[in-house]
C-alpha cells in the first residue's frame, strides 16, 4: 500500500511478506507514523518504507523501516511475537534515530558513511547465510571464527554502544559498577551470531548491527548477571590461544 501524507511531504510504502494488514491495523499504524511526519515536515520530501514480515516457523513478526531523507537514509527494525509490538518499537527507534540526527548533525557524516561502506565491502554478508565466512562460521556454530571475521567493526560498535548507553540512565549508572562497555559490545556480537540467519538482505550490514545495540542493552538490563556471564565466557573463548601441535 502506498500513500502520500501531504501534511508532512511524506511518501509512505507498506509491504508485507507472509502476512496481511487488516484495515483497522493499518489505520492504527498510519496514526503512529504521525510522529515521524512531524519530525520530517521541514524537508521538501521524504520517503518511508515499512516492511512487515511474518516468520511462520517461529511465529514471530519482523518489522523493518527505511526512511530516506535528503542526504541520508535511516534504517531500523524490530522483532516480536505480536505485529503491533514490533511495529511500535520499530517506529519509536526510528523516531529516536531521527531526533538524534537532527539534534546532532555530524560534519564528518560523509566520511563516517564512507568508512562504514568500506567495512561492508571488506566483510560481505552474502545473500545466502550459509555462504561466505560469516555464514560458514554460523553454520559450524563457531562463534570465535564469526567474531574474528568482524574485528574491523570493533571500534565502531564500541563507540555506538557508548552513545546508546547514554540513552538509558539505568545502564549508564551501572557502567564501572559491575557493567562494562566491553560486556555490551560482546552482547551485540552474541546477538549477531544468534540472529545472523534472519538478517534482512537489503539492509546494510552495519545498519543491522546498529539495530542489535538497542536489543543488547535492553537484554543486559533485564538480566545483567546472565548477560555478563555470557559476555565473559565469549571473551574468554576469543582470548584463549589456539593450541599448536
Amino acid at each position: 500500500m502506498h500513500y502520500v501524507d501531504d501534511r508532512y511531504h511524506l511518501n509512505v510504502e507498506f509491504d508485507t511478506k507472509q502476512c496481511e494488514l487488516p484495515d483497522d491495523e493499518l489505520t492504527r499504524m498510519q496514526r503512529s507514523l504521525e510522529q515521524i511526519g512531524e519530525a520530517v515536515k521541514h524537508f521538501p520530501s521524504s520517503d518511508l518504507g515499512i516492511m512487515c514480515i511474518h516468520h511462520p516457523r517461529s511465529n514471530a513478526y519482523h518489522v523493518e523501516a527505511k526512511l530516506k531523507l535528503p542526504g541520508q537514509t535511516l534504517f531500523t527494525s524490530d522483532w516480536d511475537a505480536y505485529l503491533d509490538s514490533a511495529f511500535q518499537r520499530c517506529v519509536r527507534k526510528l523516531a529516536r534515530k531521527l531526533e538524534a540526527a537532527k539534534a546532532n548533525p555530524d560534519r564528518q557524516a560523509g566520511r563516517v558513511a564512507e568508512r562504514r561502506a568500506e567495512l561492508d565491502r571488506d566483510i560481505v554478508a552474502p545473500t545466502d547465510p550459509d555462504a561466505g565466512p560469516l555464514g560458514e562460521a554460523v553454520r559450524r556454530g563457531d562463534y570465535l571464527a564469526f567474531r574474528n571475521a568482524l574485528l574491523g567493526y570493533e571500534d565502531w560498535i564500541r563507540k555506538r554502544v557508548g552513545r546508546w548507553v547514554q540513552r538509558y540512565p539505568e545502564a549508564q549508572a551501572q557502567i564501572g559498577r559491575g557493567l562494562a562497555i566491553g560486556d555490551l559490545v560482546e552482547e551485540v556480537y552474541l546477538n549477531a551470531f544468534e540472529r545472523y540467519g534472519q538478517r534482512p538482505d537489503e539492509i546494510p550490514f552495519h545498519s543491522w548491527l546498529d539495530d542489535l545495540i538497542d536489543l543488547s542493552v535492553r537484554s543486559m538490563l533485564r538480566d545483567p548477571d546472565e548477560g555478563r556471564e555470557n559476555a565473559s565466557f565469549a571473551r574468554t573463548l576469543r582470548e584463549t590461544p589456539l593450541e599448536t601441535k
